[in-house]
């Protein structure tokens, strides 16, 4: 099965030992995971706080991405 990985800001830095074993049990269990092109920051820990459509925006377009992405889950 190919999967839409989206890792986010933080699998990609203080919790990449976390996106390390993720991609080892996904391994394990043949699940093929296929990061999302081109993925932005969803501004989950700033955007709220700074405007309200950035904040909805942001995880949009990955979502956005994610579906023309063309895998079987995403």
């Amino acid at each position: 099965m190919k999967v839409g990985y989206y890792p986010g800001c933080s699998l990609k830095s203080g919790g990449k030992e976390y996106e390390m074993s993720l991609k080892i049990l996904m391994n394990e269990l043949d699940v093929e995971l296929n990061e999302i092109d081109d993925w932005n920051c969803c501004g989950a820990s700033s955007a709220h706080a700074l405007n309200h459509t950035l904040s909805i925006a942001l995880p949009a377009r990955n979502l956005s991405i994610a579906a023309e992405s063309n895998l079987s889950e995403v």
